[in-house]
């Protein structure tokens, strides 16, 4: 007996048999299954859509849905329904077919989103129209469905008892509101964010919400028009790093492709034309390392540098100079990562916030930097340099010793940042410093500590003003601060180079 018809008398069998009611017809169990972890997400926030709306729409936002047909269920047509549901149902379905050819859901298809992203998608389509359904009061619990693949094999055949084992009283509501909403709900579809949308789509896991929290978070992102801007702006500078690929170098072991030859290599690795030579000769050349190998590719890890970017987030910083900081930030982290070098991010004001942490996916498997969090965060609690940037040396400190490499500060703030100069000096003697400072629409930069930063950029109102302007200033500080070039210097050039204020030519030799 299959397992689907062992729940049938449970609650969890009570939402898969709803599935009758489902239009979009897809019987492979994997993406039936991934409809029950959709519907899970949703729970876990207070929300228990009916399992069949979850499927429908959700479906419509994936490769395999895209493709599925859109009918009435073979169950629905066999089960005796009342005329006014079996109105609704057909309402439904028109509302699918409309629904699916939405430009969201083309968008969404194309561009393969995460499960939870999708999650949030529902979150946002259905919450509202089920909030309403259930009016004022307590809230239903969502009993969480079975994820294993086995429970939804061969499911479609069953669905006829499945359906008739329980009361569809609650179901059958439902579909009537869903019926009486239909406008609501394709407007709600329609007026999803797809700039959003595409942003979250490109950091992938970074962009997850794996808790109610974050699918929240995620939430807030598409409510946000501050968010919005930054999400725009980063839109004009992602597509350009996002081909960056990492340094490779040369090793010796059976792993990956060829990178080049080498004098020092296993003998499966060998050239074959070293056979050519006479044998005294090859032992000759083999005892001296004369040889030659193929050598593969392998990347560096000893080059792996130590990123830690920091944005003010006070109330001078609101505005075209948040969303210019919040925009460069997130494509540094991007650039960054796609080289597989470690970020740390951070927001200040009078105090410290929680630092986000993104590691290579070789290294590590954290979730990486909570992109809503970036994009929403408001800071509240005024200014205190002094105290922020001394516990900051405190943090760094204790960082580049567990790490043991001298991390690059990225400082990303305004003209009016006054730093203690002898805590700058204390951060210098810890790290690189990278600042980054925006000018005010009347004044200049006139920092005492500026000539202790190795590098300055400096933004001013005009590049802050003009689109293209303002996406080609940030692609020239990210160029510079993760370019390859940079790291290219000897030591002795770079910081020739880094002293120098804005405005200053080197002196010919």
């Amino acid at each position: 007996m299959p397992v689907s018809a062992q729940m049938a008398g449970t609650p969890a069998g009570r939402s898969i048999g709803g599935l009758a009611l489902s239009c979009v017809q897809m019987d492979n169990p994997m993406a039936i299954l991934r409809a029950a972890h959709w519907r899970n997400a949703l729970a876990k926030v207070g929300l228990a859509v009916p399992l069949w709306a979850v499927h429908d729409i959700g479906a419509l936002a994936t490769a395999d849905g895209g493709g599925a047909p859109i009918a009435i269920r073979r169950a629905a047509e066999a089960t005796p329904l009342a005329p006014p549901v079996r109105q609704a149902l057909e309402i439904w379905l028109d509302t699918i077919k409309e629904i699916s050819e939405a430009e969201v859901m083309e968008k969404s298809r194309g561009w393969r989103l995460t499960d939870e992203l999708i999650s949030v998608l529902l979150l946002k389509i259905l919450g509202p129209i089920y909030e309403r359904h259930l009016g004022p009061g307590r809230r239903p619990v969502g009993v969480p469905l079975p994820l294993d693949p086995e429970v939804y094999r061969d499911l479609d055949p069953q669905l006829p008892n499945l359906f008739a084992a329980h009361d569809r009283s609650d179901d059958l509501r439902f579909l009537s509101h869903v019926a009486s909403e239909r406008l609501r709900l394709i407007t709600s579809v329609e007026q999803i964010d797809l700039d959003t949308l595409r942003l979250l789509g490109m950091f992938g896991a970074e962009a997850s919400a794996a808790s109610a929290l974050g699918m929240l978070d995620l939430l807030n992102v598409f409510a946000s028009p501050e968010a919005n801007d930054v999400v725009n702006f980063s839109l004009d500078l992602l597509p350009s790093v996002l081909e960056t690929k990492r340094a490779s170098g040369q090793q010796t072991f059976s792993v990956d492709g060829y990178a080049g030859l080498a004098r020092r290599g296993t003998l499966d690795s060998l050239m074959l034309s070293e056979l050519a030579f006479d044998e005294d000769l090859f032992d000759q050349r083999f005892m001296e390392n004369e040889v030659f190998y193929y050598a593969r590719e392998k990347q560096h890890e000893e080059d792996r540098r130590l990123h830690y970017i920091l944005v003010d987030a006070t109330a001078s910083m609101r505005g075209q100079r948040s969303v210019f900081a919040r925009g460069l930030a997130l494509t540094l982290i991007k650039k960054l990562s796609l080289r597989g070098e470690d970020v740390y991010f951070r927001f200040f004001d009078s105090r410290l916030y929680e630092v986000q942490h993104a590691r290579s996916r070789r290294r590590s498997q954290e979730p990486g930097i909570n992109i809503p969090y970036v994009l929403c965060f408001k800071g509240e609690h005024g200014r205190n340099y002094s105290k922020v940037f001394g516990l900051l040396a405190n943090d760094l400190a204790r960082l580049a010793k567990r790490e043991r490499r001298a991390p690059i500060l990225y400082l990303l703030t305004h003209a009016e940042c006054h730093v203690p100069l002898d805590t700058i000096e204390r951060l210098r003697s810890i790290a690189r410093l990278y600042g980054v400072f925006m000018l005010p629409s009347q004044g200049e930069l006139d920092l005492e500590y500026l000539p202790r930063l190795h590098t300055v950029q400096v933004v001013d109102e005009a590049a802050l003003k003009q689109r293209e302007s303002r996406a080609r200033r940030a692609m020239d500080i990210i160029d510079d601060a993760a370019g390859e070039e940079r790291a290219s210097l000897l030591p002795t050039e770079r910081r020739r180079r880094d002293s120098l204020l804005p405005g200053e030519e080197e002196a010919a030799p």
